[in-house]
């Protein structure tokens, strides 16, 4: 069993994959708190931290499993939410990429646009 899906930030062609084995239906509003903060939406290394951190509660940090990082999807890849710094833009697997700001102010009513 198991929630899994993926974060991708990327920049160019950098990428990063931030994988979640249990938090997969969060990730939306998660990306969303993340972005909600407006900062560092330019930096590629800082902005995937900021994702990252806010994927994970305080409880969770000493956990062996759960989370993963890495250049490539170990599990969840149909559920992927991916992050492109270069183009300040959010898209959801099946979804039309929005900008940042429009994720930050809409996010998951757009999904019915």
């Amino acid at each position: 069993m198991g929630d899994r899906a993926n974060v991708i930030v990327k920049e160019g062609t950098e990428k990063i994959n931030l994988y979640t084995h249990w938090g997969g239906s969060a990730l939306p509003n998660i990306v969303q708190r993340a972005l909600a903060r407006r900062q560092r939406w330019d930096d590629f290394s800082y902005l995937t931290r900021i994702i990252f951190c806010t994927m994970f509660q305080i409880d969770m940090w000493d956990d062996e499993t759960g989370f993963g990082i890495s250049q490539h999807s170990p599990d969840g890849e149909d559920r992927t939410i991916t992050v492109d710094v270069g183009k300040q833009s959010v898209k959801i697997t099946g979804q039309p990429a929005v900008t940042f700001d429009k994720y930050v102010k809409h996010c998951g009513a757009w999904l019915d646009d």
